[in-house]
């Protein structure tokens, strides 16, 4: 119950006279009573329920072509606890505000740092509602446990890859405050071994003895004095390494996938594996509550974007998010989108007719809602605590659009909801909690 909408390209909705799986809304509100409290064969399941379980593998990525490697993941679980390559703190950090140090200090933030909890959620910035970093940024940092099968990255869709997004969180001021030629002498001083295994050589003149060593410069990027009096031929160079730094931390991010729900046991056989106040949920999230027009397939989402009117409130909130609107044109213009020269394959097709425009203001991607109940405060910018919270702005019939200048889906409108449908719906979701990553993958095993 994150976000629903029958703009036009989106997943039709109840209000849309056809159901998710094809059936008629008439149909399909029949099917709703028949869902079983059984799963023994004894009351046919809904069978929009088959196809919510269970989660199937990752997703290829032909863009990135060590996706799949072993070695890069490896070497991406380093670079993802690494704390070395970021900047100085803009913020100083306190009990009240979770913060890395004193202002001024470097070398603080790693990817791990917003990513913490148990989905790699951020559980350690206070209040909980935009993440901090160097400073504080404009929206809280997402989950990383099963966000590879998302198919845009972030909340906005600004990434087209899971590759390119720590190449942009890098070099955020808000974030790490890192700059690409910093990366590139920081894999060179501490992880060339383990690089060069999985991308090969790197250039003998960022060995800091080497005669050549002034062509890189010890940090910059586009912008930056240094970088822009560069030789292309050697910006190609420092990007190719940059690239495939996100590379290898996608690389490691493929493998943090939590399956076995109680919810997949339950469609697997297992009737005891859901109470029956969360079959009664699972009830309301395929009937009354439609959340299932947008938390579609094994993931909960519809890869789909939407204008719920969630309020731009909260503390370190920024005053507007235009959301998608504003995302779109910096993923066009990137040299890193999938279309670009360090895309193992640029032609995915994803970029075709993507255009910023109106309709798109104040949109945000469908959460998918595995672990959806350990991953809380909830929506873009942390401004909701609970679950609860969440559905009763749904059954409300969501936010006051006016704040961000967006038009908020039609299909956005009050549910009805008891306060024992309420309850159940929630109780569901916590039936879509899985397993917890081997402690394997959620070491520190930076150099």
């Amino acid at each position: 119950m994150f976000a629903c909408s029958d703009s036009p390209g989106d997943t039709p909705g109840p209000d849309s006279g056809t159901a998710p799986d094809g059936a008629t809304t008439a149909e399909a509100s029949a099917t709703d009573s028949s869902v079983a409290d059984a799963a023994d064969g004894s009351t046919p399941l809904d069978p929009r329920v088959f196809t919510l379980s269970p989660l199937p593998a990752v997703p290829a990525d032909p863009t990135n072509a060590v996706a799949d490697s072993a070695a890069a993941a490896a070497l991406g679980q380093m670079l993802f606890f690494d704390k070395s390559y970021s900047g100085a703190l803009a913020v100083a950090g306190t009990v009240a505000n979770g913060g890395l140090g004193a202002v001024g200090e470097t070398g603080k933030v790693s990817c791990a740092s917003c990513h913490l909890g148990t989905e790699l959620d951020d559980r350690r910035s206070k209040p909980g509602n935009v993440s901090l970093g160097t400073d504080f940024g404009t929206r809280r940092a997402l989950a990383l446990v099963n966000a590879s099968f998302y198919t845009w990255t972030n909340w906005g869709g600004r990434f087209d890859s899971q590759w390119s997004l720590p190449l942009v969180v890098a070099e955020n001021p808000k974030i790490m405050k890192s700059t690409r030629l910093a990366i590139v002498h920081m894999i060179y001083a501490k992880y060339k071994t383990e690089y060069e295994a999985v991308f090969g050589a790197l250039d003998a003149r960022l060995d800091p003895a080497n005669a050549n060593a002034a062509a890189f410069p010890a940090t910059g990027k586009p912008g930056d004095a240094a970088w822009d009096a560069m030789p292309v031929a050697d910006q190609t160079i420092a990007n190719t390494i940059f690239a495939n730094f996100g590379k290898a931390i996608a690389a490691y991010m493929r493998k943090l996938v939590s399956r076995d729900a109680a919810f997949d046991r339950y469609v697997a056989g297992d009737d005891s594996a859901m109470s029956p106040a969360q079959k009664n949920g699972l009830k309301v999230f395929l009937g009354k509550g439609a959340c299932v027009s947008c938390h579609s397939g094994p993931h909960f989402e519809d890869a789909q974007f939407h204008a719920l009117g969630v309020p731009q409130t909260g503390p370190n909130v920024p005053a507007a998010d235009l959301g998608r609107f504003a995302d779109v044109p910096a993923l066009l213009t990137s040299p890193f989108n999938t279309n670009g020269a360090f895309s193992a394959d640029v032609n995915t097709g994803k970029l075709t007719g993507l255009a910023a425009i109106a309709a798109q203001k104040g949109q945000f991607r469908t959460k998918g809602l595995r672990g959806v109940a350990v991953a809380g405060p909830y929506m873009h910018s942390g401004q909701l605590a609970t679950l609860d919270d969440v559905v009763a702005f749904y059954n409300a019939g969501g936010g006051d659009a006016a704040d961000a200048g967006e038009v908020k889906d039609s299909m956005i409108k009050p549910l009805g909801l008891s306060a024992q449908e309420s309850a159940d719906l929630v109780d569901f979701m916590r039936a879509l909690t899985g397993a917890d990553l081997p402690m394997a993958l959620t070491s520190d095993t930076s150099k």
